[in-house]
């Protein structure tokens, strides 16, 4: 049996990749994210408010007393769930809302991962996590300013997990991936923002007019192939439209 971990399983891709795994046979599914407690196809999903730190905690508590006593082959952990709001220039955006999409966008991604690693550490022989990245956290982009700073803050977290596994010996396996632009509806909002919010705003209104992005469920599916090939690992830095077939 092996154990996957998906938050922000409501929509887009982490909504794919939960149908996709929930559908599989040997797999134990725990979805988190904001919807309520209750029974999903290969498993639960679970209630958080990811961008309240004591919520996340309090749910990573459930979670052990779920794996309570069970063994795996395989525990993998998707860091998926985030925020593009707010867009804007620094100096003109919300406070409250950019202190929101820093808890969801980094935060709470590397609580998960904390107590992922605490709550596997003997119960799995294989230990991965998947932190959800993006371009933008590689190179700046007008506007993102909160969502490339969680971005690129989320490359190097992965670049020092992935670091301490090697030197401590642990086996753990961790990658930030880039997924590339994905027809979710984080895209809708980006869309949506004036120019003078989001300078780039019409290049990504082109983008959706000629189809140039991805479906979601093509996305998961890739990243899952890539994930049992072990092929998603060989860096702790990567971006999905490189990896090939």
């Amino acid at each position: 049996m092996d154990l996957y971990i998906v938050t922000g399983h409501t929509k887009g891709l982490g909504q794919a990749l939960v149908q996709q795994l929930g559908v599989e046979q040997d797999v134990e599914l725990i979805a988190l994210g904001r919807a309520p407690d209750g029974p999903i196809p290969g498993g639960a999903q679970l209630f958080v408010d990811l961008a309240a730190p004591r919520a996340v905690d309090a749910v990573c508590d459930r979670i052990e007393e779920r794996l309570r006593g069970k063994r795996y082959e395989k525990a993998v952990l998707v860091n998926n769930a985030g925020v593009i709001s707010p867009v804007g220039m620094l100096d003109r955006v919300d406070a409250e809302e950019l202190e929101r999409a820093l808890a969801v966008n980094f935060t709470a991604p590397i609580l998960l991962m904390r107590r992922f690693l605490i709550a596997t550490a003997t119960i799995a022989k294989l230990r991965r996590v998947i932190n959800v990245s993006s371009g933008a956290g590689r190179r700046p982009i007008f506007g993102w300013g909160a969502y490339c700073a969680a971005k690129a803050g989320m490359d190097m977290v992965s670049r020092v997990a992935a670091l301490e596994a090697q030197t401590a010996m642990t086996g753990v396996q961790i990658v930030s991936l880039a997924p590339g632009v994905i027809d979710t509806p984080m895209q809708g909002v980006v869309r949506s923002a004036s120019p003078e919010e989001f300078v780039d705003v019409e290049r990504f209104r082109q983008m959706k007019a000629q189809g140039e992005l991805r479906a979601p469920a093509d996305v998961a599916a890739d990243i899952l192939r890539h994930e049992r090939s072990g092929k998603l690992f060989a860096e702790p830095i990567a971006d999905l439209r490189a990896l090939g077939a």
